[in-house]
């Protein structure tokens, strides 16, 4: 046996027959899982829909039928019929309930999905977030310590210009006064030659 039939031989307990099926079924349970277990019945047929599914099993002795509901591998319903049609349409109606069953774990599913893929979006965009903010502080950080940088550059160039001007200024007068007292004493000197020469010329004078 595979599939469902093989799970439920590890079941500890047998669930409560459905208060649907028929009374005939009453024993159809145990009878399975015996007959599983001493591998009396065939597979012939398993569907699983979801976490849901049916079989349908032969026993080959009484060439009789048994159709099985199952979740999660442990059967909640199952019916033994001995006509193969009959068997084949209640296999047909199982494996209907367990679409119509599984229809809503299905969507639940999915929903539990989107839901993680959602959550799992959500905290990319926030760490996103975190990095463009934190990004952003750092650059008007930046941008004010540049601004604040760049008005103290203006102030020491405006500084630099004003001590340039008054340097230069400084610079004129002070060449100004150079060329004065250099004129003055070149004037100076000028007078003491000719001073010198006066003298020389009238001792000259009287020795004659």
């Amino acid at each position: 046996m595979t599939g469902a039939t093989s799970a439920q031989l590890a079941a500890p307990a047998v669930p409560a027959q459905s208060a649907s099926a028929p009374a005939a079924a009453s024993g159809a349970f145990q009878e399975l899982r015996d007959r599983i277990q001493n591998k009396e019945v065939t597979e012939l047929r398993t569907t699983y829909n979801g976490r849901y599914g049916a079989s349908l099993l032969f026993y080959p002795q009484t060439m009789g039928y048994y159709v099985a509901l199952f979740h999660e591998g442990q059967f909640w319903r199952v019916v033994k019929v001995n006509n193969e049609k009959k068997a084949e349409a209640l296999y047909g109606d199982f494996v209907r309930q367990t679409q119509v069953l599984a229809d809503v774990e299905i969507r639940r599913i999915k929903l539990e999905a989107q839901k993680t893929m959602m959550e799992r979006q959500l905290a990319q965009s926030e760490a996103r977030l975190n990095a463009v903010q934190s990004d952003l502080a750092i650059q008007r950080e930046q941008e004010q310590a540049l601004a604040q940088n760049q008005q103290a550059v203006r102030e020491q160039a405006s500084a630099l210009e004003t001590e340039r001007t008054a340097a230069r200024i400084r610079l004129t007068d002070l060449q100004g006064q150079i060329r004065s007292l250099e004129a003055e004493q070149n004037s100076a000197d000028s007078d003491l030659v000719r001073s010198i020469k006066g003298t020389g010329n009238r001792k000259t004078t009287r020795r004659h």
